[in-house]
Order: C-alpha cells, then structure tokens, then sequence
C-alpha cells in the first residue's frame, strides 16, 4: 500500500505539471528531482571509495536544468553543450586544485564527471522537452510517461506470467526478453494512444519508431542505472521514496529516453 501511495502521489504531481503547472514549478520539480538523483549517485559511488566533488556535480546539475529555459535557443545543443563544457573545465580545475596526485586527480574528476553525464545532464532534458513552446512543451513530458507507463506495465505483467529468458541475469535477474518485447510493443500502442487523443501531430510511422525508441531507451536506462547499484553492491538507490528505493530508481527510465525524444523532436516533429 505504501510503494501504491508514493507513486500515485508522483503520477499526480507530475501530470498537474504537464497538464497545469506553470514552467518555472516544472523546472522546480525537475530540479529538485536530478538534483536528489545525482546526489544518490554520488553516494553509490562512494560505496566504491571514491571521492567525487559531490557539490560541484549538483550545483553544474541544477545550473544544465536552467540552461534549458530560454524559450528557443539558437540550437537545440547550445544550451546543455555549454553547460557540459563548463563543467568539465571546473571539475578537471578542481580535481588539479584539490588533490594531491595525479591517479587521485583522475579518479575524483570521473566520479564527479560519471553521475553528472549519466544522471544529472539525462534528467536536465526532461526540462529541456517542457521549454520547448506552450503547446509541444505540455504534450512531450505527456507523451514520454505514456510511453514509459505503458511499457513498464507491460513489460512488468508479460515478464512475471511468460517470461522464461533472462535477458541480463548480471544486472536484473528478474527482466526476461519475454517482458522486454512486451515493453516495446506496450510504448508503441501509448504513441498511437496520443496520436488519437491528444498528440495529434504525430503519424502513425512516428508512434511506431517513437514507441520503439522510448521503450528500447526505457529498458537500457534502468539497466544502466543497475549496473552502478551493482557495482556498488546496493539494492536500491536511497530509502528517500517509501517503497520505491531512492528518486534514481524511479527516474531511470528517463536516463536516456528524455534526450532520445528531445532530439527526435527537433530532428523529425519540429516542422510548421
């Protein structure tokens, strides 16, 4: 009842935000999600005896976010390419700054540099479909969670009833190939459940290669997201989120599905 709870209390918040909520509460929400993920990832990293600047990662987190928010930037890589940039160059200047050998400047300027690209840059793009305009920008994030819903439902029901290969015993031992086929085709028929109510935009090629993309994407975000719990020998994230584990382990799908939309977008649905 407590792991039902929680989600049904981030469905809402984040459907209120899409639907109603105003940019700036979005990117307060998003912020304070990539922020709190990035954070967990650090502290996994940890776990591993490394010693990331775990402050810089989340300050440089916060500040990709906001470099999302100018309605209609020159180019739709201007913005997070900048912040990448500077990050690099003051995490590089503090690992040389701060300690004290060579093997140490390395190891702290990639475990700063790790969580930021992999967790804190991926969610930023979530912000990045929301500034996009009034209309594309309520009805991407929309479209994204429909995907994503779809094909965890999907996956998760298929996978537990049918599932007989394991499709990554190392990492999760419970996801199936079974259940993954399940996932694709579950975030293509949520494409096409936008296409017929509110996305009207889209075609029915795009619902198929978009379902497609979002679901495969979905799948190797929360692989990859367990790849770095493993390593660190952690079963979950965090305890932040009862019943759920950390904001990371609800966030994975989003790893790499929001940049993979964010960009489909500029490249095959942003026309007159």
């Amino acid at each position: 009842m407590t792991r039902l709870l929680t989600g049904l209390a981030l469905l809402v918040l984040f459907l209120w935000m899409c639907l109603r909520g105003p940019q700036l509460g979005f990117f307060a929400l998003v912020a304070l999600g990539a922020g709190l993920a990035v954070w967990e990832a650090y502290a996994l990293l940890e776990k591993m005896g490394t010693r990331p600047f775990k402050g810089l990662g989340t300050v440089a987190t916060l500040a990709t976010a906001a470099a999302f928010l100018p309605a209609r930037l020159p180019s739709p890589v201007w913005g997070p390419a900048c912040a990448v940039v500077a990050t690099v160059m003051a995490t590089l200047i503090a690992a040389m700054a701060l300690r004290d050998d060579p093997p140490a400047m390395l190891q702290a300027a990639s475990a700063t540099l790790f969580p930021y690209v992999f967790v804190g840059l991926a969610l930023s793009y979530t912000m990045g479909l929301r500034a996009i305009d009034d209309r594309a920008g309520r009805d991407l994030p929309l479209l994204l969670l429909l995907c994503l819903a779809a094909s965890d439902s999907a996956a998760l029901y298929v996978g537990r009833s049918l599932g007989r290969h394991r499709m990554a015993p190392v990492l999760s031992p419970k996801k199936s190939w079974e259940g993954a086929i399940a996932g694709l085709g579950g975030a293509v028929f949520a494409a096409f459940v936008a296409l017929w109510t509110f996305y009207t935009r889209l075609t029915p090629l795009h619902c198929v290669v978009l379902g497609l993309l979002l679901g495969g994407a979905g799948i190797l975000g929360d692989l990859a997201e367990s790849m770095l719990k493993r390593a660190a020998g952690a079963k979950d994230s965090s305890t932040l989120l009862p019943g759920h584990g950390g904001v990371l382990d609800r966030a994975d799908s989003l790893l790499f599905t929001a940049p993979v939309l964010y960009y489909y977008y500029f490249l095959f649905l942003d026309r007159p």
